[in-house]
């Protein structure tokens, strides 16, 4: 297979994918942020805004396959962000304030859609490079 060191290697067929997520990117970063915040009020939320976030690992994968995001760093992220979606709840549960300030729910329903959609982006994120780069070997598919 052909080393892929450069952007310039990948060829003329991938300057159109190239150019098209080039342009998407900020859009799918806006909409799963989008998701995630009005997922209370609307279908949707933490998880489907994170699923479309970790499209954002997909498009860098196809437009630039160099295995040099650290996925270790994204799992620990990960596990941070899955112990506060856990010890938060369990605060305001055994702290009642959700039932003592009835106003604060949204704020606290949009930061659990916020906690939820980023794990599961960075979890989507790992799942995928993981699986792209064969567990870190090196091999890698190309489009």
């Amino acid at each position: 297979m052909d080393n892929y060191d450069s952007l310039d290697d990948l060829g003329e067929e991938s300057l159109v994918i190239q150019l098209m997520i080039g342009l998407l990117y900020p859009f799918m970063l806006l909409f799963g942020f989008y998701i995630i915040v009005n997922g209370h009020y609307t279908p949707g939320g933490g998880f489907q805004g994170g699923s479309v976030l970790a499209t954002l690992f997909v498009a860098r994968y196809v437009v630039f396959p160099v295995d040099d995001t650290d996925s270790e760093v994204l799992h620990t992220i990960q596990k941070i962000f899955l112990a506060f979606i856990v010890l938060i709840p369990m605060a305001v549960l055994f702290t009642e304030v959700i039932h003592q300030l009835p106003r604060w729910q949204s704020a606290y329903l949009t930061l659990m859609d916020i906690l939820i959609g980023v794990q599961v982006g960075f979890g989507l994120g790992v799942a995928v490079l993981r699986f792209a780069f064969f567990q870190g070997v090196g091999k890698t598919w190309h489009l």
